[in-house]
């Protein structure tokens, strides 16, 4: 099912708590997980995926989307380090000021 194809499909404005995984791998952990945590189902600009937020086998905290469709800015798999929820829903990325939306599926 593509989330973006059901109108029945309920949702929030993301925040990076929402989207934060139990079960992250971290390079300095002694004893990692197998694993990372599965991704949250989400709507990014209107486009149905996953995506989580945590170091991801990295030193620093990212957020990390994998989409059903190529998003125009983001691709079909995007991960930066470079985030910031400026509000429930939106976040900025990168150096230049970009925005996108993401909403939570419930």
């Amino acid at each position: 099912m593509k989330a973006t194809n059901n109108s029945n499909v309920r949702t929030i404005p993301a925040t990076e708590d929402d989207l934060a995984i139990d079960d992250d791998i971290h390079p300095m952990d002694p004893n990692p997980p197998e694993k990372l945590s599965p991704g949250h189902p989400v709507i990014v600009d209107g486009i149905g995926g996953e995506a989580r937020v945590g170091s991801l086998g990295g030193y620093s905290e990212r957020i990390g989307i994998v989409l059903e469709e190529e998003h125009p800015d983001l691709g079909k798999e995007f991960c930066t380090k470079h985030f910031e929820f400026i509000s429930p829903g939106v976040v900025e990325w990168g150096y230049e000021g970009k925005t996108f939306k993401i909403h939570k599926i419930v």
